[in-house]
């Protein structure tokens, strides 16, 4: 007993061949008799629509029955597919059977991109880089995924239904944001992460998204740094105020420490640094003693960065004083200038020098307790170099009372002490002109005289 299911499918078989009979007969596949004929239909994929010599038979798979004995023309179609043709001769009352298979049909896709050169997956799987054709796309929907470094991604879904080409087209938008940059005053260069990209006011539509660095340079100003973090399509604004470096002068000088007056105003010793004149003209001038007064006018610009240097020339003279014995107050027209330094070995000072003296006549006077010295008259010419050698007289003052052992006692000796030696032992000029010497264990005290003021 056939189940209802198989009962159902041979009904409808049977009306199909029925309504093809109908069809055929009349497409004038007859002629008014009715043939036996029979041809089975299958195609791959199955579903397709068939038409025998261009009359609707049915689905496949399907089977055309009552058919005279003839040649027929079977095409199949089916929605993504190529139309599958054959034809077919039967005999009367024979029984055949056709297979078609439908190859699918491809769509036609110019796939581009602004900008160029976006790597393209179709639903799913790497196709190329725009621009590019696609001639193997099966017919439907597709997804078309686009990416590119620097840019945002963006996913676009088509529906292609047949052969007609077609663009699939998208911009992808930059993963940047929009700086506006501006400064005051403007027209200073303006570097992104390090790359010059114009000068003030422009927008930079390309910054990357994250951290940038924005740098405003401008000759005469102080550069302006500032970080800035942007997001991808977001527009930020940067204003720089930029700080004018100050004119600055530098006044030097050889030799150093001369005054300098800036517009007849004392500004201080050489070197020094100047960071409040305006620009424009100024007089400069330097003064050192023993030299000659240079002068000069000097020019500033805006901003400007100056250095001017003094070569002072020498107009004075020196005097150079040797003294004997070492240790005596040298003094110059009744002004103490210092004491003749004690060489480590020698009778005699180390130079002495008295140097920047201007050109005339100077009364050079040694002092030293103990000793006399005759003053010397010295005429010093302009860049002149005066030798001193000065022999020094020594004079009896008894400064000192020694009390020593002698063979009855105490003895008292009265004198000038003259040195005393690094055993101890002191060397005493007598008042008789005599000198003696006392060692250091026969010394008991030592005090000293009163010495009366030298006249």
């Amino acid at each position: 007993m056939k189940s209802s299911s198989s009962s159902s499918r041979t009904g409808i078989g049977r009306a199909a061949a029925a309504w093809a009979a109908v069809m055929l007969a009349a497409a004038g596949c007859e002629s008014g008799t009715k043939g036996s004929g029979q041809i089975r239909i299958n195609t791959e994929p199955p579903g397709a629509a068939v038409t025998v010599n261009g009359v609707g038979a049915d689905v496949s798979p399907t089977t055309v029955g009552r058919l005279q004995a003839g040649t027929y023309l079977i095409v199949a179609e089916k929605a993504g597919y190529m139309p599958a043709r054959t034809s077919v001769s039967i005999l009367d009352g024979s029984r055949t059977s056709v297979d078609l298979r439908l190859d699918p049909a491809f769509a036609l896709v110019l796939v581009d991109s602004k900008p160029q050169g976006a790597e393209v997956d179709v639903d799913g799987a790497f196709r190329g880089r725009t621009p590019f054709f696609l001639v193997d796309l099966p017919q439907g929907a597709h997804r078309f995924a686009f990416r590119m470094a620097g840019h945002l991604p963006r996913e676009v879904e088509e529906i292609i239904p047949d052969r007609i080409p077609r663009r699939v087209f998208t911009a992808l938008p930059l993963n940047a944001g929009v700086l506006r940059v501006r400064s005051t005053p403007e027209g200073a260069t303006v570097r992104l992460n390090g790359e010059d990209r114009g000068v003030t006011p422009c927008d930079l539509t390309d910054a990357p998204a994250g951290e940038n660095t924005v740098e405003l340079t401008l000759k005469g100003y102080v550069p302006f740094v500032e970080k800035v973090v942007v997001s991808a399509q977001e527009t930020r604004d940067i204003t720089g105020v930029l700080q004018a470096i100050p004119t600055t002068l530098q006044v030097v000088s050889i030799p150093e420490k001369a005054r300098i007056y800036v517009n007849d105003q004392f500004r201080g010793e050489s070197p020094i640094k100047l960071t409040d004149l305006p620009p424009g003209e100024h007089r400069l001038r330097a003064e050192l003693s023993g030299f000659e007064v240079a002068a000069r006018t000097v020019s500033l610009l805006d901003q400007s960065d100056a250095v001017e240097e003094f070569r002072l020339k020498k107009n004075s003279g020196k005097i150079v004083v040797v003294s004997d014995p070492p240790g005596a107050k040298v003094f110059l027209n009744g002004e103490e200038k210092g004491i003749t330094s004690t060489p480590a070995t020698g009778m005699v000072s180390d130079p002495f020098e008295i140097d920047r003296l201007p050109a005339g006549s100077y009364t050079v006077t040694l002092h030293k307790s103990g000793w006399s010295h005759t003053p010397k008259q010295v005429a010093l010419a302009p860049n002149a170099v005066v030798d001193l050698h000065e022999k020094m007289v020594r004079r009896y003052v008894p400064d000192a009372r020694i009390r020593v052992r002698g063979g009855s006692g105490e003895i008292v000796r009265e004198g000038m002490r003259l040195r005393t030696a690094d055993d101890g032992s002191i060397e005493l000029q007598l008042a008789t002109g005599t000198i003696i010497k006392i060692n250091k264990t026969d010394i008991i005290s030592i005090e000293p005289l009163r010495i009366a003021p030298s006249k």
